[in-house]
């Protein structure tokens, strides 16, 4: 890996948008292969990323049989996550849903782990021989004869590379879905999420994920989880929705039912999710280019890093079979993705079964 703030004006073999688990994973799968390859990453690396930072038992066994060791670095404390627990009603009794009822494999670990987000996907992105340059935006792409030419703009230059491949693991505002098909964001719903992180105690175990989702409390659903002595309180809305409304609502709950007690609020962030999983509505790329992740749609009920890292495998072993067979990528990875789309619905069917309710429908 090497990382930098210079683009070459040579032609790259595969360019990666997204520095996260789904472009990591692609990363990975090209690694060793002789091609050249980049990863451009909006952000200044490491970059915050608004997450739980759960890896759930399906992505701490694919991270250790295809990254090794994570470092004690990427860990939060507490490591160690047992599952959510879950809040129907502000009046109801907490269901409890711990990983290991969902281990229906040996070799499955039994919980899950807490992880920082910034060190966790750089670390991930560092175990390929991918350049990666940082704050550095993809603008555009077009095709001229066989190549794939990109814009992108960096240091306020907009420069233009060729690749024979594209992936776009950029992301639930994906830029390159939206290149590639500018009308498809028309039909996906968005749901505004906001986080604070406070110093302060609550009557809340640590080492689990709490859910809650009592329509006075969120639009979505909210949850709160605890991570080296801090406390981070999440809730989401449907558009048209005030999500700082609920908030308040949310904090006022926290506050009367758990003793939240509030020393000092630290931090604040927001982002937006989007539906497409939760409605069937994936979008995978053409030719050879190919979108990973939430940039294609997939999200397993809110748990994104291991479809990101599963389809970004799947989009790095493609670019291989279509340079092998001189085919396009887009003809492999749609066939082998069809298993993670599988996956995502089940995800959604099983949250239905055990809560009642489906938050994205």
């Amino acid at each position: 890996m090497s990382s930098g703030k210079r683009v070459s004006k040579e032609k790259y073999d595969v360019v990666i948008v997204g520095s996260g688990p789904a472009g990591a994973s692609t990363a990975k799968a090209l690694t060793g292969r002789s091609l050249r390859v980049m990863i451009v990453e909006m952000k200044k690396l490491p970059r915050y990323k608004m997450c739980t930072g759960l890896l759930v038992p399906t992505a701490v066994k694919f991270i250790s049989e295809n990254f090794g060791d994570i470092p004690d670095k990427a860990y939060s404390d507490p490591m160690d996550i047992m599952g959510l627990r879950a809040y129907l009603t502000m009046d109801s009794p907490v269901t409890e849903l711990p990983f290991r009822l969902f281990s229906d494999k040996p070799d499955l670990p039994t919980k899950g782990v807490s992880a920082k987000r910034p060190e966790l996907d750089y670390w991930l992105c560092s175990c390929s021989d991918a350049a990666i340059v940082d704050q550095c935006k993809f603008v555009d792409c077009r095709k001229q004869n066989n190549e794939i030419m990109i814009k992108l703009e960096i240091n306020k230059e907009v420069i233009e590379v060729a690749t024979n491949y594209l992936v776009g693991a950029d992301g639930t505002l994906s830029r390159v879905r939206k290149v590639l098909s500018p009308d498809f964001d028309r039909g996906i719903g968005l749901i505004s999420n906001y986080e604070e992180w406070y110093l302060g105690k609550i009557d809340l175990e640590p080492g689990w994920v709490y859910c809650f989702y009592d329509r006075k409390l969120t639009g979505f659903y909210a949850c709160l989880f605890q991570k080296n002595n801090q406390i981070i309180a999440v809730t989401g809305v449907k558009q048209q929705e005030s999500v700082k409304e609920f908030f308040q609502e949310y904090l006022k709950y926290l506050k009367r039912k758990h003793g939240l007690i509030v020393r000092e609020k630290v931090a604040s962030h927001g982002c937006v999710i989007h539906d497409m999983s939760a409605t069937n509505n994936f979008y995978m790329g053409e030719g050879n280019v190919l979108l990973a992740g939430e940039a294609a749609g997939f999200n397993r009920c809110s748990e994104g890093i291991t479809p990101a890292l599963i389809t970004g495998r799947a989009a790095g072993e493609s670019v291989l079979k279509s340079i092998e067979s001189g085919q396009p990528a887009f003809e492999f990875y749609s066939r082998v993705v069809l298993s993670e789309i599988k996956a995502c619905t089940k995800a959604s069917r099983l949250m239905e079964q055990k809560l009642g309710i489906n938050v994205f429908t």
